[in-house]
């Protein structure tokens, strides 16, 4: 087994209240670590850029030098340069907003630590097929693409569809071609597949979106469970009071 590579994540500024970062202690990938423990750095600076944004300079003066990881993410809440959500302001510097994002993932019921794990996935594959580098946003890259696939290497020109590769994400036909002809191995890009099925919605968010999608066959399996508990109830009942 190859070694894993090493992400360091902290906090820029605060974070939304519902993120839960212990969670990301627990989270178990045969491709990456995150190094403990997660620390939180302030954002001692106002907005320099246009419509209140932060420019990647400014973000990147607040951020530690690097200690030994890989590359590092770092999670904020402030309008980014030119408004994306996530930019790579160094080489292996990665910053992340949830500035606009995470009220898209409330209203679909999908938890905030998910966007942060396609964000981890994403970044450890392009720092693998870049041998060992994550370009900044000055440099020419061709890892993501305009259409909307439910893949973690969709563009989202859009924001909010973003929502749709935040709930039991893929790597594209198109991307795992791309990735297995840089030198990604295969067993790799398979177990990152294997691994993004955890990422989902809660249980029952699950189960009411289902229902959502088929009411009629909800209503039927509904229905029908009460004619069996009914039949079991008065089945029991015999059993225990027979009838003289």
């Amino acid at each position: 087994m190859s070694k894993k590579i090493r992400i360091r994540m902290v906090t820029l500024g605060t974070v939304p209240y519902d993120l839960y970062l212990t969670k990301f202690d627990n989270w178990k990938s045969s491709i990456f670590e995150i190094v403990s423990p997660i620390e939180n750095f302030t954002l001692n600076a106002d907005s320099d850029g246009n419509d209140w944004q932060f420019t990647d300079s400014n973000i990147s003066d607040h951020l530690p030098e690097n200690d030994g990881e890989n590359f590092l993410v770092a999670l904020t809440n402030v309008p980014l340069h030119l408004n994306w959500y996530t930019r790579r302001v160094k080489n292996n510097y990665v910053v992340f907003t949830f500035n606009e994002i995470a009220d898209y993932l409330r209203s679909n019921n999908i938890p905030l630590e998910n966007v942060v794990y396609r964000l981890l996935y994403a970044y450890t594959l392009i720092y693998i097929e870049n041998k060992k580098k994550i370009p900044s946003c000055d440099e020419y890259t061709n890892f993501t693409h305009d259409e909307t696939r439910g893949c973690i290497f969709d563009m989202n020109g859009l924001k909010y569809d973003i929502i749709h590769s935040c709930d039991n994400p893929i790597i594209c036909d198109a991307c795992t071609h791309r990735l297995s002809s840089v030198g990604v191995s295969v067993s790799k890009i398979e177990r990152a597949k294997k691994e993004l099925t955890k990422v989902r919605k809660e249980l029952y968010y699950r189960i009411t979106s289902w229902i959502s999608k088929h009411p009629i066959l909800a209503l039927f399996l509904a229905t029908l469970w009460a004619i069996m508990i009914g039949l079991l109830t008065n089945y029991t009942s015999n059993l225990c009071w027979p009838s003289t």
